[in-house]
């Protein structure tokens, strides 16, 4: 077996070797009293940090078995997330967020279909660091509305000097769905599938 690989003795594999040396130690000179005292307490320390591992295995299942039904709430309910994907209903406008990591002299909003098309630009003009909220009404360049559907947003910032300002987008959508994988609960909002952990709020 590869060192490298090889697995930790377990606490019956440690009593075994500490039975067999007591059977086939020396009778003429028996095993100091001292190092059988410190085998033994080797081998207590190692029940107990079994002992421990077990519990806290179990601990975690009840924890992830919490979470996973605390997830279930979330069904149904109108929640921010991080990303910029949106469900757009025509005739409704869409509320969307971003947040300026710095001041921006300048800010472009570029909203995209499915397609990865751009179809409309805003500009909402200079804006402060922080969180910040924009309203498209659901049309193009030409004025013209367009159809229900998923869109995505993007956000390009610069500063006084020209520089880019970092921004991180955010969207809202009602969760349709939710997924469990490997513990991890996953929801379903506006056509994707996102961890639960990135939910930001709910209304």
């Amino acid at each position: 077996m590869d060192p490298g690989t090889a697995e930790p003795l377990g606490k019956d594999v440690f009593l075994q070797l500490l039975t067999t040396q007591l059977q086939y130690q020396d009778p003429l000179d028996p095993t100091d009293g001292t190092q059988f005292v410190a085998e033994l307490a080797q081998f207590t320390q190692l029940e107990q940090s079994a002992e421990t591992n077990a519990q806290l295995a179990q601990l975690i299942e009840s924890n992830t078995s919490l979470n996973n039904f605390g997830a279930t709430a979330l069904i149904g309910k109108e929640v921010q997330v991080e990303g910029g994907v949106f469900t757009f209903e025509s005739g409704s406008p869409s509320n969307f967020s971003y947040e300026l990591s710095g001041d921006a002299q300048e800010v472009i909003v570029q909203i995209m279909d499915a397609s990865g098309s751009i179809v409309s630009t805003l500009n909402p003009g200079a804006q402060a660091a922080g969180f910040q909220t924009l309203t498209w009404d659901g049309r193009n360049a030409d004025g013209n509305l367009l159809p229900s559907g998923e869109y995505a947003f993007d956000i390009s910032a610069r500063d006084i000097e020209g520089g880019p300002v970092p921004s991180e987008t955010f969207s809202r959508g009602v969760v349709s769905g939710l997924l469990f994988e490997e513990g991890i609960p996953y929801v379903t909002v506006n056509g994707g599938r996102i961890p639960a952990s990135d939910v930001i709020s709910v209304r």
